[in-house]
């Protein structure tokens, strides 16, 4: 931990209180969740944890391209006219997207239900578009936040959005999976709220300002976004959400649900650092890249060994107490689900330590770089479970943790080529 903060704070206080700033907002951001998890798996089955998993994997794979990416664009102009523009542009395209899949969804509604192979998540397909568009409006405000340095906006947004879905899933606990999944969305919509009346009362005069013009000027500049950082950005969520699409499809709903608790369970408290450091990371990569360029790669490697040293510790306690853990904390019925976290934690260890690291590829030179790593890791991802669908639980998710390890050590290689590149523009 210590070798990790020295790395960030690199002489520069502003930047390592930055980083305590988001990281408090997102520890109180996921500790409500967690804290609430307890008591939602003795209100909710697995059946239904394993209804809102589906639902966040069609969410999560529409909402990365609901922008065309040019949400990721609003950090590089110099000009605030310039990212206000990109800003505007990412909102209509996210809600023509928005409109279209309502259609989608009003007309082929039972055979993406066949597709699935899941009935019980039909009546809440209608509230995916409202909810890719939350996000994608969302998406774009957090870079515009991020781009002005409104550290504690950020952090009172994702508050709203962790404390918005755990009362709302308590309240709604009646719709049994329907309680879930809308209050997922009721989460996502409290965290675009603090971004809507914060943001417009401090920046409406610059965003008032923005014309089609300068809209069409800003989206040729910044093409490469959606030519390259969309499908990438596609293949790359798609890949994440592929374990809970393949056990959908192969295994039933109650699988789902205790491999879906047993990844959350372990990502979340685990996000509370890399979700901090990966946003304030951005503008740091970028900042460092145009300033001293050769100091870029050295940091992020010194960043990824202090990363990975955390982990040590809870990869060995949950080795060895993973099932009673569970079945202490979630209850008797998902005991299974610790049997599952002596496995996924090494996969959750890597993950943790590269992840924060990948907004090196996130910047314009480095987009053809990113989208391949994203290729190659859909590409294997996709073949492993695909091949091991029928092999078992047990060796499904080894299979799964052995091919993590694997990549995200070649993501890394990635990561510190990119790093290696001279050149902004």
């Amino acid at each position: 931990m210590l070798r990790a903060l020295r790395a960030l704070r690199g002489g520069k206080s502003d930047f390592l209180r930055n980083v305590l700033t988001l990281m408090t907002g997102t520890t109180l951001a996921q500790a409500i969740p967690i804290a609430a998890m307890p008591l939602l798996t003795r209100l909710y089955t697995p059946e239904d944890f394993g209804v809102l998993a589906l639902y966040m994997s069609l969410a999560g794979m529409i909402s990365v391209i609901i922008t065309a990416r040019y949400e990721v664009a609003v950090m590089l102009p110099e000009r605030d006219e310039d990212a206000a523009s990109l800003v505007t542009l990412s909102i209509s395209i996210a809600g023509t997207i928005s409109l279209a899949l309502l259609a989608v969804v009003f007309f082929f509604n039972e055979s993406i239900q066949a597709l699935l192979n899941n009935k019980a998540i039909g009546p809440w397909l209608y509230l995916l578009p409202v909810t890719v568009f939350v996000t994608g409006v969302w998406q774009a405000l957090n870079y515009w936040n991020n781009r002005a340095k409104k550290f504690k906006r950020l952090a009172v947004s994702r508050v709203a959005q962790g404390g918005g879905m755990t009362i709302a899933q308590f309240v709604l606990k009646g719709l049994s999976a329907g309680g879930l999944v809308v209050g997922y969305l009721v989460g996502q919509m409290s965290g675009l709220l603090v971004f809507l009346t914060r943001t417009w009362r401090e920046d409406r005069t610059v965003l008032s300002k923005v014309s089609v013009a300068t809209m069409l000027d800003n989206a040729r500049r910044y093409s490469k976004f959606p030519k390259y950082s969309t499908i990438g950005a596609l293949l790359d969520n798609a890949a994440v959400q592929m374990p809970v699409l393949v056990l959908s499809r192969f295994y039933d709903t109650h699988i789902v649900g205790i491999f879906s608790l047993t990844f959350r369970a372990l990502n979340l408290p685990m996000s509370l650092i890399a979700t901090a450091f990966s946003q304030v990371l951005f503008q740091r990569f970028v900042v460092l890249h145009r300033e001293n360029p050769d100091r870029l790669a050295p940091f992020v490697l010194k960043l990824f060994f202090g990363l990975l040293g955390l982990m040590v510790p809870l990869v060995a306690f949950v080795w060895v107490v993973g099932p009673e853990l569970f079945a202490l904390v979630f209850g008797e019925t998902w005991r299974q689900a610790g049997n599952y976290a002596t496995v996924l934690i090494f996969a959750v260890a890597i993950r943790f330590a590269v992840s924060p690291l990948s907004t090196v590829l996130a910047m314009d030179h480095n987009i053809k770089i990113g989208t391949l790593w994203q290729m190659i890791y859909f590409v294997t991802i996709t073949s492993t479970l695909y091949i091991f669908r029928n092999a078992g639980m047990e060796v499904f998710l080894l299979a799964f943790t052995l091919h993590e390890v694997a990549l995200y050590s070649l993501y890394l290689g990635f990561i510190i080529f990119g790093a290696k590149i001279h050149r902004f523009g």
